[in-house]
């Protein structure tokens, strides 16, 4: 009780300086305490609200065809639709006949020994068969595999913006995890398809919300013209048949 009484009558003799230094000080913990809280936070996904659905001007038709898919998987697995298209759009241009040298299938072109591990560690179901030629399996097998890479590369500070989170998990999806870790670590990429594959994921993921994308337009003239017109064609049997 003296003790009470004691700290009140010490309250009472302080100062206007006195409680103003008392407040900034109270003032500056608190800022301390919310910049810890926020970096000790869980890295944000690349799944802002604002793009919850496929929502790019400049995505050719042959990929927003499957929008219901990207959606559907984005939520399912917590990313960002709009990646998935991106990333289909590179893999295949929306061809689901599309075979690499390397004997990456689908949409989002993924190989059988890639697939395997997809199947038994990424998916949220388990599973032993599937068919890559299937739209809605490569697009959930895509998505698990691209968030698989975004929770192991992301981090906390690039959020909310994840620009930097995109080139490495586009880096790692072209050339594997050991790409990304390079580039995370600041080793450089070796491969000049990975460099060129990362940097147009990253750019076009920059561009998705403007009227026209000058990375895309670029694309198309490499050679993504080629896979869109037989996407295109694809399309157009499927909508005769």
């Amino acid at each position: 009780m003296q003790l009470k009484y004691g700290s009140l009558r010490l309250l009472k003799r302080l100062s206007k300086r006195d409680w103003l230094m008392l407040a900034s000080g109270a003032a500056i913990v608190g800022l301390l305490w919310g910049l810890i809280s926020w970096m000790d936070r869980p890295p944000t996904p690349l799944a802002a609200k604002k793009d919850s659905r496929v929502s790019i001007p400049w995505l050719p038709d042959t990929v927003k065809r499957w929008e219901d898919i990207f959606n559907e998987m984005g939520r399912k697995y917590n990313i960002n639709p709009n990646l998935l298209a991106i990333i289909t759009t590179l893999e295949s241009g929306g061809y689901t006949k599309a075979v690499s040298p390397a004997d990456a299938q689908g949409l989002m072109q993924v190989t059988p020994p890639t697939a395997k591990d997809i199947a038994r560690k990424y998916l949220q179901e388990p599973r032993d068969s599937y068919d890559l030629t299937d739209p809605h399996t490569n697009i959930e097998f895509g998505a698990a595999y691209l968030a698989f890479l975004r929770d192991e590369f992301g981090e906390p500070s690039q959020g909310p913006s994840w620009d930097y989170t995109v080139e490495l998990i586009a880096a790692g999806y072209n050339g594997g995890p050991g790409a990304a870790g390079k580039l995370y670590r600041g080793e450089g990429l070796t491969s000049s398809e990975t460099v060129v594959y990362s940097r147009d994921a990253f750019n076009m993921w920059r561009e998705r919300h403007a009227e026209t994308s000058p990375t895309f337009d670029r694309w198309l003239e490499r050679g993504g013209q080629r896979l869109i017109d037989q996407a295109r064609e694809e399309q157009e049997q499927s909508v005769q048949q």
